[in-house]
């Protein structure tokens, strides 16, 4: 099984992003290795407690069950725990970091049944 997973980035190689500002995201399904699947671009517009962005940019990630970023706000990872996704704040290397998830079976342990599955 792989879990679908999104990281914010700027670059393509770190999770440097907060939510709320991140116009891209490097999406990837992990399960014995990560396969990187697009990059996929976003509108950010970080006001923060705006719903309406909130859910727009789960709508351009409806696929991903577990989010990866550097920062996000409590409301805001409140509305994506509501919306069936787990969502971890990291920084650094995405290479190290999925690698990370992959030996220590991070997405293995995560009720996945509760989280929307990848297609």
């Amino acid at each position: 099984m792989s879990v679908r997973v999104g990281f914010a980035t700027t670059d393509g190689s770190l999770v440097n992003e907060h939510f709320g500002h991140a116009e891209f995201w490097d999406v990837y399904d992990i399960g014995n290795e990560a396969d990187f699947v697009e990059t996929r671009k976003v509108k950010a517009e970080c006001s923060c407690h705006n719903k309406k962005v909130f859910d727009d940019m789960l709508t351009t990630l409806e696929d991903c069950q577990v989010l990866f970023v550097a920062k996000i706000g409590e409301e805001a990872a409140y509305h994506v725990i509501q919306s069936g996704r787990r969502v971890f704040e990291a920084v650094g290397d995405l290479y190290q970091i999925t690698k990370q998830l992959i030996d220590n079976n991070v997405l293995d342990s995560l009720e996945t049944s509760n989280l929307r599955r990848a297609s």
